[in-house]
């Protein structure tokens, strides 16, 4: 299906943007012209957000996240006594209602989600992204593990060649320079928060790289929710630690 109008609608965004002029909400509520088939592949990016609130839950942290699929108060409801969850969560759920949550549980709820959408979305850019999006935690994880002195195979998720290879080659880049050549940003990078805007980076190329000869197709609308995911929560972020600086100062003021 194209979306000539609700993409020629949409304006540009770049990275290092500083105001939103249209928000993820935004193009939420333009449900209508999204085909339902289509919409479908929205709400397994969207089941992202509740993955995050279900992992703060259980953590024993709340959070208040927008456009999640379920609420808050059902998350935390389910959390307890598992009983209308997605099918790809129960057993999870279960397990933990029983055994309790650490990181390595952690670890599992995100593989459960990243292999529930590889498998259920429609579009191929959904599928590669969150392919991506894998590969790059699992790298990152190691990168993290080596640096303590601890195996990376024991800190990283799913399976296929490139977790193999991360768990066990002894190689600086891990064997992968070649074929991920940027990788070698993320090992030059141990401060989280430049490592935070490479991250950003890396993934911003990649869904330009994959939409480059792309036109008002679906595949670009998902691109964009992602972009734009991105950029709130950047915005966000720099507003927080903004409002952090303010009340320090406000606070010294008072002494």
């Amino acid at each position: 299906m194209k979306y000539y109008f609700l993409l020629t609608y949409l304006p540009d965004i770049h990275r290092d943007d500083r105001k939103i002029k249209v928000r993820f909400g935004d193009i939420l509520a333009e449900r209508d012209y999204i085909g339902t088939e289509d919409w479908q592949d929205i709400e397994l990016l969207l089941l992202g957000r509740d993955i995050l609130l279900v992992e703060r839950l259980l953590s024993g942290k709340e959070i208040d996240i927008e456009h999640t699929l379920y609420d808050k108060e059902y998350w935390k409801e389910q959390t307890k006594t598992p009983k209308e969850v997605p099918l790809f969560l129960e057993e999870f759920l279960q397990t933990v209602a029983i055994d309790g949550f650490d990181i390595p549980k952690s670890d599992q709820l995100y593989d459960i989600y990243y292999s529930y959408v590889i498998e259920k979305a429609t579009y191929p850019l959904l599928r590669d992204y969150f392919r991506f999006e894998r590969d790059l935690k699992n790298i990152l994880a190691a990168i993290r593990a080596r640096r303590q002195g601890l195996s990376p195979a024991d800190y990283i998720i799913g399976k296929g060649e490139l977790v193999e290879q991360l768990g066990l080659s002894n190689a600086e880049d891990f064997g992968l320079g070649q074929e991920l050549p940027w990788i070698e940003q993320l090992l030059g990078t141990t401060d989280p928060l430049p490592l935070e805007d490479t991250i950003e980076q890396l993934i911003w190329q990649y869904l330009d790289e994959k939409t480059v000869q792309i036109y008002f197709d679906f595949d670009l609308l998902l691109a964009y929710l992602i972009k734009l995911q991105l950029l709130e929560k950047r915005l966000a972020l720099s507003e927080d630690q903004g409002m952090k600086i303010v009340r320090k100062l406000a606070q010294s003021e008072e002494l």
